[in-house]
């Protein structure tokens, strides 16, 4: 009888055991999966930086990285949180024939192509005194919401090289990170770095200045004449 009793006990607490490791199971799969995409970029950031964002303000960083080879690279990027859905401003931001309407200093932005996943689009920037003029490859990603950038050389173009990104990340239902980055620029004239680097620190955050104006108009500021 006693060995019964504790062969009972036995199953009963196997079984309880199973059902509290399906229990996690469950969780693991539904609330870590997403979590770790809700605020994947946004956990990256520090606490000062984020209390500046939630203040309104647009940061500019400098993200670097170790390639293959141990070289030290980096490239530059502008962060502004847009009080709107993610889905608002993805709509509303892929409107590529509309940009030059906001976009500082773009002149021209017109949609040549389009197939899934793919759109190519003819800019032109008025930049000091030259006019730079090129074709973009954006590589759609609707579903993390991110635009990869980068020249398509098979169309003139006087800028020798530009790619990066650009991307929202969902905060709230109601708050969307927005990222702009630019990972590699050639102007094709001799710079020194450190000008570059002063014009990326200018440029980049004016960007995601008038991004955010524009999604939280729903679609309608312009920018002033420049």
């Amino acid at each position: 009888m006693k060995s019964c009793f504790s062969e009972h006990q036995f199953c009963l607490r196997n079984s309880e055991l199973i059902a509290e490791f399906l229990r996690i199971i469950i969780l693991l799969i539904l609330v870590i999966p997403f979590n770790r995409v809700l605020a994947q970029e946004w956990g990256k950031l520090t606490e000062k930086e984020k209390d500046k964002l939630l203040q309104r303000e647009v940061i500019y960083k400098s993200v670097k990285s170790m390639d293959a080879e141990g070289k030290l690279s980096g490239y530059g990027q502008s962060l502004a949180l847009i009080n709107a859905p993610i889905e608002k401003c993805w709509e509303i931001f892929t409107q590529f024939d509309q940009q030059q309407e906001y976009f500082p200093r773009k002149t021209v932005s017109r949609v040549i192509d389009q197939k899934p996943g793919l759109v190519l689009v003819q800019k032109e920037f008025k930049f000091y005194w030259a006019k730079i003029k090129y074709v973009n490859q954006y590589k759609i990603d609707p579903k993390n919401f991110r635009i990869d950038f980068q020249i398509d050389p098979s169309y003139p173009h006087n800028l020798k090289d530009s790619a990066g990104f650009f991307l929202f990340e969902k905060i709230s239902p109601d708050a969307t990170l927005f990222i702009y980055a630019v990972t590699r620029l050639d102007t094709g004239i001799k710079t020194p770095q450190f000008i570059q680097t002063y014009i990326q620190k200018q440029d980049l955050p004016a960007v995601a200045e008038n991004v955010r104006k524009r999604i939280e108009s729903n679609g309608t500021w312009k920018k002033p004449a420049e």
